[in-house]
């Protein structure tokens, strides 16, 4: 959904700071009735799970402090001289932040899908809520690929598979991260969340820190 970095290099010669197609655009031409389904977390969340899973040696709590506030300072300075959805398909703006903040603006991919697809074609589920409730999530994914209702067998098989890319036990003992650092992520996200919630008409993708526990 958000992996466009290969557009600067399919349009070199354009002197367009935002990419003039995206991968839904060619999807789109191939298979225009196709369904997708989006899960997304916490964006503050994500970005800690995202610096916790990559293999870095001298991990920390205070390494992923300053890692965030350099990328935040990175993508200010892009906002200062460019638009919102140039900054986060900016491949060189990306590939210098030390953490990828950019993954988190989920509302500037969703728009772009939603440009190409029309809204009955794309379900964003919340990963908080799939992994709370699996049965009703997968209902949900059923229901929207017109595959009938999802049998007792198959909802015993999904709920009973183990997660993927789970947490390593050496990330886990990091604990959370810094209050600090999730004030400051939160306040650079929560503008970009409820344009997301709006768009999406779901107040839960907000994710109020107050009100849920994620």
């Amino acid at each position: 959904m958000w992996d466009n970095n290969a557009w600067s290099y399919l349009y070199g010669n354009t002197s367009e700071a935002e990419p003039p197609f995206l991968i839904q655009d060619f999807i789109h031409a191939l298979q225009p009735e196709a369904r997708f389904i989006a899960i997304l977390r916490d964006p503050v969340e994500r970005l800690y799970s995202d610096y916790l899973y990559f293999g870095m040696a001298n991990k920390s709590v205070e390494d992923f402090q300053e890692k965030v506030w350099e990328s935040l300072q990175l993508f200010d300075a892009c906002l200062q001289e460019f638009s919102l959805r140039a900054c986060v398909y900016n491949s060189t703006l990306n590939n210098a932040m030390p953490v990828r903040l950019h993954v988190g603006v989920y509302v500037v991919y969703v728009l772009d899908w939603l440009s190409v697809f029309s809204a009955d074609q794309l379900l964003v589920l919340r990963l908080e809520d799939h992994a709370a409730d699996k049965k009703t999530s997968m209902n949900r994914v059923f229901r929207f690929l017109q595959l009938g209702h999802l049998s007792e067998q198959k909802e015993v098989e999904i709920t009973e598979r183990p997660a993927s890319n789970t947490r390593r036990l050496a990330d886990k003992n990091l604990g959370p991260m810094l209050p600090l650092t999730r004030r400051v992520l939160t306040d650079f996200y929560s503008p970009f969340n409820r344009k997301l919630a709006t768009v999406l008409q779901d107040n839960s993708f907000l994710w109020d820190h107050h009100s849920t526990h994620t």
